[in-house]
């Protein structure tokens, strides 16, 4: 099996190397995550994993051009940022697990089908779409004008009730 690994990867505890590098599995990550991480006790948890085979690759052009495409259509193109992208665009490239703990990145993963595992947190509730009215606020099932008061109807983003 073959991980990708987010920054968040190297900010948990411990001395160590994160886990998933002592486990013998391929761990990737990108550049832009390397130049994420900051933290004195994270970088010394990267360069142990970079010492134990951690692979840093960019992604190829085609890969991203598919995530951007998939971000633009699910409404994620202004959650995600350009380290978002290149994660996503590499385990697309390489058929792998995201490892991250951001819900934003663990959502958009989960519309590419990217399968994700969290690092210490839960899984993100399922988001789902929705319109509602700018004006009074209630909820609607496409885009338009509000019946009740006139006000533009717009696409939100809900959770799960």
């Amino acid at each position: 099996m073959t991980l990708v690994l987010d920054a968040s990867a190297f900010f948990g505890s411990g001395d160590g190397a994160p886990r998933w590098v002592e486990t013998g599995e391929r761990c990737l990550t990108a550049p832009s995550v390397v130049d994420e991480v900051r933290d004195a006790a994270a970088r010394c948890r990267l360069a142990l994993a970079l010492e134990r085979g951690l692979a840093v690759l960019a992604p190829s052009a085609d890969s991203l051009a598919s995530v951007e495409a998939a971000a633009v259509a699910s409404g994620d193109a202004d959650r995600l940022s350009r380290t978002d992208r290149d994660l996503l665009a590499l385990a697309l490239e390489h058929a792998a697990t995201l490892v991250t703990d951001d819900f934003a990145l663990q959502n958009a993963a989960a519309r590419l089908k990217v399968a994700c595992r969290p690092i210490a947190r839960r899984r993100p509730a399922p988001r789902r779409r929705g319109w509602r009215c700018t004006g009074c606020g209630r909820f609607g099932d496409g885009p338009g004008d509000c019946p009740v008061c006139g006000a533009a109807i717009e696409p939100v983003r809900r959770g799960r009730r």
